[in-house]
Formats: structure tokens, C-alpha cells, sequence
């Protein structure tokens, strides 16, 4: 018994190495289409052609459909060849892929906009999620060009990490319409909480602060402190005093440099407010400062 495994095994192996060549019959295809049939060689359908899927061959014809016609007459209308992408076309891809995350297909933008499973998957070769996206969304790739980008131009993310171009969901996020925040802290677990002290844009929505695709300001951010903060916030009022003109002040006790006179005050809060309000997602510490009512968010 054990000898018969492995003798189906092998066999097995050796068909998934030889059979791209071949129609499902064992007919050859790449008689007249060589090159297409080189290029898939290692591609995922010609792969698992040995056997079935969801109880449809598959292979050239599971896709194609029957052969024999078009290979005795050489007419390209006697087979189905997904040129122009028919609604037959789609459900021959919905056929196989309809039980594995295609379930909201018909409900999703994509398939509203009439945008056809060809227009993002290449049959014959297999297209990186970024590469199918930027036909359409231009702008969405333009911004990965900006200096603060997720690093999807580098391929360490694709599109896909964060998207699923076959859901209904807004924005079309993936893992069945998740919250934006929840797809955020997939990766970004620091930020999550839950905290005592709690910012309540970072709990509303991410995107209020964050540019998720592509920034000129730093961390991703909609806009470079303190310009950001201050769509909320005013400044200190610490920010309008006059500071002493001396190179070296008094500070409680200790003498510290003065290296902005008159207009240290001013600097030192209208530059970043992280510089003292580094927790800006939230903490479980309390500010000390009487005025904060320890919501701060300095430590």
C-alpha cells in the first residue's frame, strides 16, 4: 500500500511538471499557442490541472471549455477566449472562485462599475495587486510616491494587505468590513488601547490625523504639526509671553541657556506639540499639569 502512494505521488509530480503543455484531454494546446503555454509553466491553473476543483476540471478547457471544435476548425468563436469579457466569461471564473472569498462579488464597486475579473487577473500570468490596481486608481498610486508612503512601491505590502477589490464593504477593506481603526491596528497594535486617557480623533478614525497611502508630512500625517493640531487646538498661551532677553535664566532653581531670547517662548511651543505631548494616541498616565486635568498625553 505504502508503495502504491508513492508510486500515485510521484506520478502526480511528474503530470504537474508535463501537463502545462497539455490540454485537459491531452490534446496539445501549445501546438498553436507555445508561447502562452511557456508562460504557464509555474502559473496557478496549470498547476493543479491534474485534478478537479469545487467538481470542475480544470486545465486549458476547465476554463476554455471543450477544445475539439476549435481545434479542427482553428476558429477562435468556437471556444470561449475572454476577449471582451462577457458576463459568461465572469461566471466561468465565479464557477470556481465564487466559495472562497467571492461570496459579496456582485454587490462590490468593482463588479457595480462593470470592471471584469480580466480587467485585475491576468489568466495566463499572474499580475502583482499594485500592478492591476494602478491602471484605474492613478492617483491612489501617485501618492506612494510622496515621501511618506506605506512601503508598497518597495514590495514589502501590496494593495491587497489591506484591501479586497471583491468585498462590498466601504473602501472595499478587507476581513468583512472591518472598521478602518481595527485594519490599523492589525499592524500598529501600540496604538489600539484601550487607555485611560484617550484621544478621541484616534478612536473615531485614523484617517483624521493619517494619510494612509502617501504624505508629505512626516508619519503619514494629513498635514505637519503644529498645523494639524491646531485644526482642534489653540496654541498655549505660553506661545504669546515674552521670554527674558538673557542667554542664561533662572528656571526653579537652575540655570539653563536661553539660546532664542525674547522669542523662546514662542518657539519652544508652536514648533511640534509631540515634543511634550509625545502619547498623542492615548496613555494610562496622567499629566501633572493642573490645567490638563491629566488628560496631557505627556508620558
Amino acid at each position: 500500500m505504502l508503495r502504491k502512494s508513492l508510486l500515485t505521488a510521484a506520478l502526480a509530480a511528474v503530470c504537474m511538471v508535463t501537463v502545462p503543455a497539455l490540454a485537459n484531454d491531452g490534446s496539445m494546446c501549445a501546438d498553436c499557442h507555445d508561447e502562452v503555454a511557456a508562460g504557464m509553466t509555474h502559473q496557478i491553473h496549470m498547476r493543479i490541472q491534474p485534478f478537479e476543483v469545487y467538481g470542475r476540471e480544470v486545465g486549458c478547457q476547465g476554463c476554455h471549455g471543450d477544445g475539439a471544435a476549435h481545434m479542427e476548425e482553428g476558429d477562435p468563436s468556437l471556444i470561449r477566449t475572454f476577449t471582451d469579457w462577457t458576463d459568461d466569461d465572469v461566471d466561468a471564473c465565479i464557477a470556481c472562485h465564487g466559495s472562497k472569498g467571492m461570496t459579496e462579488w456582485n454587490a462590490s464597486t468593482h463588479s457595480m462599475e462593470n470592471v471584469p475579473c480580466g480587467a485585475c487577473h491576468g489568466i495566463h500570468e499572474t499580475k502583482r495587486p499594485e500592478a492591476a490596481c494602478k491602471d484605474c486608481h492613478s492617483d491612489v498610486i501617485a501618492q506612494f510616491q510622496l515621501p511618506n508612503h506605506h512601503p508598497v512601491p518597495e514590495k514589502k505590502m501590496s494593495c491587497a494587505d489591506c484591501h479586497d477589490p471583491h468585498s462590498a464593504s466601504e473602501s472595499m477593506l478587507r476581513d468583512n468590513h472591518m472598521r478602518l481603526n481595527d485594519l490599523c491596528y492589525t499592524c500598529h497594535q501600540s496604538q489600539e488601547g484601550p487607555f485611560i486617557f484617550e484621544h478621541e480623533p484616534v478612536q473615531e478614525s485614523c484617517a483624521l490625523c493619517h494619510q494612509p497611502h502617501g504624505s508629505v508630512a512626516d508619519s503619514l500625517l494629513t498635514a505637519n504639526e503644529p498645523m494639524l493640531c491646531l485644526q482642534c487646538h489653540e496654541f498655549h498661551f505660553h506661545a504669546g509671553l515674552i521670554s527674558p532677553e538673557d542667554e542664561i535664566v533662572d528656571v526653579g532653581g537652575f540655570e539653563r541657556e536661553n539660546p532664542y531670547g525674547a522669542d523662546g517662548m514662542n518657539v519652544s511651543f508652536t514648533t511640534k506639540c509631540t515634543q511634550c505631548h509625545s502619547q498623542i494616541h492615548g496613555t494610562d498616565l496622567p499629566s501633572q499639569s493642573l490645567s490638563g486635568a491629566g488628560f496631557g498625553m505627556v508620558r
